[in-house]
């Protein structure tokens, strides 16, 4: 950008090659800081154009020390009132309202395969030992009915869960939840699955990724 600046700048009459480097430097910097603002904001400064411009100057001034820089507040104040939040309803018949706007998705089509205790038993893990890493939150149990249980094949390599299972339990608490992020590609993670980065022992990423994500909701 400033290099394309300082070329328009060069076919300026009177104006010297070395000021036009530097101006076009200044404003490649603005530039590159007005872009990032959200669009409210950008128009904002637009409106103050003329004030911006003073800013500079006194910005640039060694006499003038930065932080006396202020930009004026608006004389009017204009008044605005939102639609507000409508007529407003209990818990319960927001539940009802809830549940007919959710669709019911098979559990296979957003956890992947899944098994129970006794599939998993064939597979070669114990019902005992299947039971001891659920109570100590080793491994993903998705709730099924009223009381079964469903357990994600994706989770065990080797008959055992992947390490990390239980660190990313810990920290997003429930089950679904957790299940649902390590199977989603994560931005965080450059865009690869948390379960996968499990599996390649990079346990530390994920865990940190997670607190990213769940520790401050």
């Amino acid at each position: 950008m400033a290099s394309e600046v300082s070329e328009a700048l060069t076919r300026q009459p009177g104006l010297a090659k070395g000021a036009a480097a530097n101006t076009a430097q200044i404003v490649a910097a603005v530039a590159a800081a007005v872009v990032g603002l959200p669009a409210a904001q950008q128009k904002r400064l637009k409106s103050k154009s003329a004030d911006f411009a003073d800013m500079i100057a006194a910005f640039a001034r060694d006499d003038v020390p930065a932080e006396r820089i202020i930009i004026p507040e608006p004389t009017e104040v204009e008044p605005r009132k939102g639609s507000g939040f409508g007529k407003l309803i209990d818990v319960e018949e927001g539940g009802r309202q809830l549940s007919a706007y959710a669709t019911k998705v098979p559990l296979e089509e957003w956890a992947g395969p899944v098994a129970g205790s006794s599939a998993l038993h064939d597979r070669g893990i114990a019902r005992s030992t299947l039971h001891d890493w659920q109570k100590r939150g080793q491994v993903v149990a998705l709730l099924v009915g009223a009381r079964k249980h469903a357990f994600p094949l994706e989770q065990f390599v080797d008959a055992r869960p992947v390490e990390g299972i239980a660190d990313v339990l810990k920290i997003v608490g429930n089950p679904r939840r957790a299940w649902l992020w390590l199977v989603q590609h994560s931005p965080l993670l450059a865009g690869k699955r948390p379960i996968d980065l499990l599996k390649q022992d990079r346990k530390n990423e994920v865990v940190e990724a997670a607190r990213t994500v769940f520790e401050y909701l």
